[in-house]
């Protein structure tokens, strides 16, 4: 099968051993997205900082001890300076893995993804430690795990590539089910072209809600209004759109949105247009990258004389970087984002999840995030108000945007920093005015969530539930199976009395695994309510008896400031400053 990367190829001119004065204000020290020219940024703005990042940085949390998996075309280039880190850390490019039948070549694309998601940038020997700022990546101290799957280069069309089904399985179900009993915390992936129905993606989709521990992020895809394809249309995803704009809260406009098709295994019936598949988005625009010009990958095997000007034959040893624009690099940023919550909740004092096994469950990480993402531009679930006066949603999420931007400030306090984190039990139960739960809900059931206290001035009310349509995979045959999909509504109920009165909100979509709701409410009392209506199909019937779904919600947003002041209240706190030569200074670890 042919496959492309998530990228803008349009964008592909190398910036020359860009070292320079990047200096910048305090404490921002990140990604650049911006224009490079003549030997110079224009404007750039940092776009960690712009999602969270430095919440978890200025506390300590860099992602260390973590794995993050990268799975696509070719692997990561660990030679760029990007990658370099002190001699007591851990590599940054841990293993390089290519699927059976495989190309184990590096490659430009994932050299970038790379960078995004765990670039570190060292400088040799500082002590204190120095870090070139444009360098560091969303989990600068993580390891990177690095897949191959192409089987081969397109020579006319850079960016494409060709797979088959036993080079991609194999590569996703090493990952996916651990390496010398290690899992990844996230699979990233940033490239797409495949059918839904592909037996590559169905084995994907087993594995994923096999090992839920292991968040599997994709890219939306370049394709503007097109429909989004696999693997990011997968359902136990967590597919990702690309932003831009001067805050980085409008959908790019090359950003895949067109609602998706649904497959019906029993009746063998494709239903188009009919789900929302992006659920979150990040920035993808314009962003400064580590290059790898060597002639290996995409570029080796390319004959257009553009690209065949840039690729340099031995292999390059000197820097060069790209602004380059895609879907391919918001994945990364949101993956990168999933395991710095994850070290953040294995490593805190007096928040510690990690005796808490659903803290790290795909299906509340993914609400988490949704439920903390800020509304974007034009943002839109299809929420009207029915003849009742309830309002109403059958879409659930915003076509380009899903949920809306990652906001990693906000995410955190959901999660770590809530009254409530896990409610005791199956499901349901009171519940703070923000937090999270794991829970299990019987078919044709009901689980209810009573806010403990009434809300005392007007809110605006965000809620995510998040479950995985019913795959399996066989490690015999290394095939998946689609077995069953469930339908879960989410509901928003007034109280009185402790009794559930009045329907006040509702995301009824039928064809997504995801429910979603954004809603201002007046002062008073409220309960949340999952319902289980029934399966969409089951292949054995009767199968299904109950689902799992991840669930949160924020009822009063909490202030970044706050935030960070928390966080860097229970750890030892490490100042960041920038020097003049666009350098990060820190205490050596």
């Amino acid at each position: 099968m042919n496959f492309r990367h998530f990228v803008l190829a349009a964008l592909l001119f190398p910036v020359m051993g860009a070292r320079g004065d990047l200096s910048s204000s305090e404490g921002q020290p990140d990604i650049f997205s911006g224009l490079y020219e003549n030997g110079a940024f224009q404007s750039p703005t940092f776009v960690n900082s712009v999602v969270g990042w430095n919440t978890f940085y200025n506390a300590g949390f860099r992602g260390s001890g973590r794995v993050i998996a990268n799975v696509e075309a070719g692997l990561v280039w660990s030679g760029h300076d990007v990658f370099l880190r002190p001699a007591s850390s851990l590599p940054a490019v841990g293993m390089t893995y290519a699927g059976t039948g495989a190309l184990n070549e590096v490659d430009y694309h994932a050299t970038m993804v790379g960078h995004v998601l765990a670039g570190a940038g060292y400088v040799p020997g500082t002590d204190p430690v120095d870090y070139y700022l444009y360098s560091l990546g969303m989990a600068p101290m993580a390891q990177i795990w690095s897949g191959a799957i192409a089987t081969e280069y397109s020579p006319t069309d850079t960016g494409s590539f060709s797979t088959t089904t036993n080079s991609t399985v194999s590569v996703y179900r090493a990952f996916f089910q651990g390496i010398g009993n290690v899992k990844p915390d996230a699979i990233n992936s940033s490239w797409g072209g495949a059918d839904l129905q592909s037996p590559e993606v169905v084995a994907i989709e087993g594995l994923a809600r096999q090992n839920p521990t292991v968040a599997f992020v994709a890219s939306a895809g370049n394709g503007g209004n097109a429909s989004v394809s696999a693997p990011g249309s997968t359902f136990n995803s967590i597919t990702v759109g690309s932003l831009g704009g001067s805050t980085f809260l409008e959908p790019s406009s090359f950003s895949s949105r067109g609602p998706a098709e649904f497959y019906n295994p029993v009746t063998g019936q494709t239903l188009t247009g009919v789900r929302a598949a992006v659920d979150i988005a990040a920035p993808g625009e314009l962003l400064f990258l580590a290059a790898y010009l060597g002639p290996t990958g995409s570029l080796g095997a390319s004959t257009d004389p553009n690209i065949m000007q840039i690729v340099q034959n031995p292999s390059p040893s000197n820097l060069n970087w790209v602004n380059q624009d895609g879907t391919s690099f918001s994945s990364p940023i949101v993956a990168g984002g999933i395991t710095l919550l994850k070290d953040a909740a294995a490593n805190a004092l007096f928040y510690n999840l990690n005796g808490v096994a659903s803290a790290n469950d795909t299906r509340v990480i993914k609400s988490v995030l949704m439920a903390g993402a800020t509304e974007t531009v034009g943002w839109n679930n299809g929420q009207s108000v029915n003849g009742d006066g309830a309002i109403l949603t059958t879409q659930a999420l915003d076509y380009a945007t899903g949920a809306g931007a990652l906001n990693l400030d906000t995410a955190v306090g959901i999660y770590l920093l809530s009254g409530t984190r896990d409610v005791a039990g199956s499901g349901g139960g009171a519940i703070s005015e923000s937090g999270w739960d794991f829970g299990t809900v019987g078919r044709s059931q009901s689980n209810d969530y009573l806010f403990t206290n009434p809300f005392e001035t007007p809110v605006e009310l965000t809620i995510s539930l998040n479950w995985f349509a019913g795959s399996s995979f066989n490690n015999t045959s290394g095939l998946g199976e689609n077995l069953s999909f469930s339908d879960l509504n989410l509901q928003v109920w007034t109280v009185v009395n402790g009794a559930l009165t009045t329907l006040v909100a509702e995301s009824a979509s039928i064809y997504n695994n995801a429910e979603f709701l954004r809603v201002d409410l007046p002062a008073g009392t409220y309960a949340l309510r999952i319902t289980f209506n029934g399966v969409v199909y089951e292949t054995v019937p009767d199968s299904v008896t109950g689902e799992e779904y991840g669930l949160a919600w924020q009822a009063v947003p909490e202030p970044a400031s706050i935030v960070l002041l928390l966080l860097a209240g229970v750890v030892i706190g490490l100042k960041v400053r920038i020097n003049r030569s666009g350098k990060v200074r820190q205490p050596a670890p």
